[in-house]
């Protein structure tokens, strides 16, 4: 009961999170504008030009796991920091757990960073889809214009 008792506080944290979002979505939703959306209000915008191709882009995925990768270390620093200020007596089996812990995050970093293909390192995919981009733009150009 007294382990309820203690949990209490984080409870209700957590339900004025829920409570907070639930009201910022609601309010989102009722103080957006509510116009008809056209054909004009959903194409994609290219500077006045007209757009050429679709509107996404491919975006190499290499930072997506550098990101990833960055958030990973980020909780790992955070819960060590938790650890190193915590009032709680450190035994010797924390300690290993400790040490068990980090040595799974940097082998599992390590085993990303292995996987990565290198073409997504320096760069050769990104400017490949930047020439084949800029050579449908010239032949698109080259066709409106003839």
């Amino acid at each position: 009961m007294r382990l309820f008792i203690d949990f209490v506080p984080v409870l209700v944290w957590a339900l004025l999170a829920i409570a907070l979002v639930a009201i910022m979505l609601l309010a989102s939703w009722v103080l957006r504008p509510h116009i008809l959306q056209n054909s004009d209000k959903t194409s994609s915008y290219e500077c006045g030009e007209e757009p050429v191709g679709t509107a996404a882009v491919a975006f190499p995925y290499s930072y997506f796991l550098y990101t990833v990768l960055f958030v990973i270390v980020d909780v790992m620093g955070a819960f060590l920091w938790l650890l190193s200020v915590s009032p709680l007596r450190i035994s010797e089996v924390i300690v290993w757990q400790t040490f068990v812990f980090v040595v799974l995050i940097v082998l599992g970093i390590a085993f990303a960073l292995h996987m990565l293909p290198q073409t997504l390192l320096d760069g050769k995919e990104t400017l490949r889809l930047y020439r084949e981009s800029k050579a449908a733009r010239e032949q698109h150009d080259s066709g409106v214009q003839v």
